[in-house]
């Protein structure tokens, strides 16, 4: 069947090629067209990151155009101010690690027309964050403050504040060493009254970062007839519970709202996993004027701690709950408000009273004390030597220091203090501690670590000679790591367990004297570390510890021992022992120290003191009680025990207590109970 006639054919075709030749010459025109503009970019913003570098940036313009960047842009520079034509120049821009984002705007002009480029360049993230929810004023008014995290200049931040009802009277917004302070005016009301600080910041992105705290300032309380009493009224006048009596008592603050290090954050239960850091947010500690007494103050809320250092306060005791503690007294006024300030004023930093440890008292505890002469017992390491696949389940570490009489106590860091474990190894030397005068019951560490420990505010109060000879410690004998180098053909001179310092021998009483096989005396972890340093993992130091089983002579009944030989003849004061370790879990947990002339088992040994190791934690079922590093413990030897030709010293296992996966007390000492050291010395003053 024929669809079309040749006429039509014909026609049909020519129509095609019409339409062809239409499309053709239109394409050609096309070529022809240029693209004119006085002027237009490819971009109007321009990202780019906080290492140094550069960019290209394009120009259309029909005619000549200029480039310029504001006065305060010296980070950009470009490779020419000026072009003809479709073009582009190069712009480029220094690092800006550790900075807030930052932005310019380059201006383009061409043919009597601006525009510009926004250049935006990142930087660290900005932060503004209040510690608490709310700020609460006393209502005499004064000089108060919040903790304010935040890494943007105050003078950059919009500051805004609103009332509920009477309007300025909060004044004075300023920051001060991390802190948001604020005065208020005395509260004549007869109610509490409230109002609002906004702190907001617009980055160079338009990101705008905000945070916000409740103001609270409570009335003027009825206690204009509190009577004045001294810290001894309320410490021996007063019973412990609510205390009725209308009065009030005046002394100087030394705790540091903010401070991580100023009280013991517990876990939030038996065998979990976290730590409720609210109690140091409510911690205060305030001394007598005179700097020898001391109370222990519990907030109410984080809020209530408005104590700021140093501040001479007036505390109204009538509500307080008063608590009282023995084994050494002490007392706590908890759940203090806010409102029982009844004045505080600014004062000036007060020095610390300086003291030997041989010289504390009861009475010393929660004063700001400068410790003399002492030194860090076991010197390695930082102030936290943990396992850090742990510290989201300890709070506090804490680290023995002796002083030059051949006292000891505990030195407290809690986790969150910046410097705990910063790369830098702790001073070896000898010099003074101040902080604060303590009692702490840790249980990681035997509940129990002393009647007395201190707390450092700073890290300038650990002020210590650097270097080991600048002490007043000579080291006798010290072993401090297990050297596998020395395993292969080990002799009596030359094995693993050879002292670091000085000569002397360790051994174990049931073990052959050069077994170091995983029958006898073998290698383990420490967890000394300088963090950061790639060859530590969490702290973790390969053979920082020697390690070794059977603890119980089954045969004779008794406990084994780890047995010290050496020679105190050239000495003439008296020696001190420092001995650090922990248990695996089953491993003998309570030693006895003795020391004898002659060695012999059946001689008499003098007993020098008692300590007890932990368990080490376990991962899945980390008990309160386990520790994550190590134990430090210092004894005091006699004067008798100097001047020996031969001194054996020996850290026998008092019974077979040991823990269990659930208990840190129910199990029995079987074979296999492990027990490791990491540092054995003997020292004895210059």
């Amino acid at each position: 069947m024929k669809l079309f006639t040749d006429k039509q054919s014909s026609l049909l075709l020519g129509f095609v090629l019409f339409c062809a030749a239409l499309f053709q010459f239109a394409c050609q025109k096309d070529e022809f067209r240029k693209f004119s503009t006085d002027l237009a970019l490819n971009s109007k913003i321009v990202r780019v990151a906080d290492s140094a570098g550069s960019t290209r940036l394009q120009v259309y313009a029909d005619g000549n155009w200029d480039v310029s960047a504001p006065q305060d842009a010296g980070w950009l520079k470009f490779d020419r101010n000026s072009g003809s034509g479709k073009g582009e120049f190069l712009v480029s821009f220094t690092e800006n690690h550790g900075n807030l984002p930052r932005a310019a705007k380059i201006l383009i002009s061409a043919a009597g027309k601006t525009d510009t480029i926004s250049l935006q360049q990142r930087g660290i993230t900005p932060a503004l964050r209040f510690a608490d929810d709310t700020m609460v004023g006393i209502g005499n008014g004064g000089e108060m403050k919040t903790l304010l995290t935040t890494n943007v200049p105050f003078e950059l931040m919009k500051q805004t504040v609103s009332y509920q009802a009477e309007s300025n009277w909060i004044t004075g917004l300023k920051m001060d060493n991390g802190f948001l302070k604020a005065t208020l005016a005395k509260n004549t009301r007869a109610e509490a009254r409230e109002g609002k600080i906004l702190l907001s910041y617009l980055d160079a992105f338009g990101t705008v970062t905000r945070d916000s705290i409740l103001v609270s300032q409570n009335p003027k309380a009825d206690y204009d007839s509190a009577v004045l009493k001294d810290f001894a009224y309320v410490k021996s006048a007063l019973a412990a519970g609510t205390i009725t009596e209308d009065i009030y008592v005046e002394g100087v603050v030394v705790s540091d709202k903010g401070n991580p290090n100023m009280g013991l954050n517990p876990n939030k239960s038996t065998n979990k996993h976290e730590i409720d850091k609210a109690e140091n947010a409510l911690t205060v500690y305030v001394q007598s004027n005179d700097g020898k007494s001391g109370l222990h103050i519990r907030t109410k809320t984080a809020g209530d701690n408005v104590y700021g250092r140093f501040e001479r306060v007036k505390i109204w005791l009538k509500g307080v709950v008063l608590r009282k503690e023995t084994n050494p007294a002490r007392v706590m006024l908890d759940q203090v408000p806010a409102l029982n300030i009844m004045a505080k004023d600014a004062g000036t930093p007060v020095p610390a009273r300086a003291v030997y440890m041989k010289d504390l008292k009861d009475d010393d505890l929660y004063t700001y004390v400068k410790l003399r002469d002492v030194e860090i017992s076991i010197p390695s390491g930082s102030y936290f030597n943990v396992n850090e696949g742990y510290n989201m389940r300890t709070d506090a570490y804490p680290m023995n220091i002796r002083d030059i009489n051949g006292s000891n106590l505990y030195m407290i860091t809690n986790i969150d203090v910046p410097y705990r474990r910063n790369g830098k190894r702790v001073p070896q030397g000898s010099g003074d501690i101040s902080g604060i005068l303590v009692h702490e019951k840790l249980q990681r560490y035997g509940t129990n670590i002393g009647p007395y420990s201190i707390r450092h505010v700073t890290e300038e109060d650990i002020a210590l000679q650097a270097e080991r000879q600048n002490g007043f410690s000579n080291v006798l004998v010290e072993w401090s790591r297990f050297k596998t180098e020395f395993t292969a053909g080990a002799t009596a001179a030359r094995n693993p367990l050879t002292p670091d310092v000085g000569t002397g021998t360790l051994t174990h009483s049931e073990k052959p004297a050069l077994d170091f096989t995983t029958t006898g005396i073998f290698g383990s972890s420490d967890y000394n570390g300088l963090i950061p340093e790639a060859s530590t993992v969490k702290g973790a130091i390969e053979n920082g510890a020697f390690t070794a089983r059977n603890w119980w002579n089954t045969t004779k009944n008794r406990g084994s021992w780890w047995l010290v030989r050496v020679s105190t003849k050239e000495v003439s004061k008296p020696i001190s022992l420092q001995v650090e370790g922990h248990n695996d879990i089953g491993g003998p947990r309570n030693f006895v120290v003795e020391w004898s002339a002659t060695g012999e088992e059946t001689s008499t040994w003098n007993v020098a003191g008692e300590y007890t190791l932990e368990d080490v934690t376990n991962w899945s079922n980390t008990l309160v009680t386990q520790v994550p590093g190590m134990k430090a413990v210092n004894f005091q030897f006699p004067q008798a025990a100097s001047g020996l030709d031969n001194l054996y010293i020996r850290l026998r296992v008092k019974n077979r207590t040991v823990g269990t996966a659930t208990s840190p007390t129910a199990g029995t000492l079987a074979v296999n109970g492990l027990s490791r050291l990491s540092h054995l010395s003997i020292k004895y003053n210059k």
